[in-house]
């Protein structure tokens, strides 16, 4: 899943990567938690503006929710922007 946000100028992009639960069986299961990817551009420009950044939870455990991974995400995203993007 992926999520394009705007805010003071940039994008933010969040991207949800499952984390698969290792198993013998060919079985489908659902995954056991999201990574976070983020990556921050100029609006309109082509490439990052930094470096992705990739989070976790507490522990360095996947987050277990969709939802709980998107906010930390814009919320990652939105402290870069104002801590040393924007002017």
């Amino acid at each position: 899943m992926k999520r394009i946000y705007t805010y003071r100028g940039f994008e933010i992009a969040v991207e949800l990567e499952p984390v698969w639960e290792a198993s013998g069986n060919v079985t489908l299961l659902p995954p056991r938690g999201f990574i976070t990817v983020v990556q921050i551009k100029m609006i309109g420009a082509t490439r990052p503006t930094v470096a992705p950044i990739r989070l976790m939870a507490d522990n360095h455990r996947p987050f277990a929710a969709e939802a709980e991974a998107l906010m930390a995400g814009f919320s990652a995203g939105q402290r870069v922007v104002d801590d040393t993007l924007a002017p």
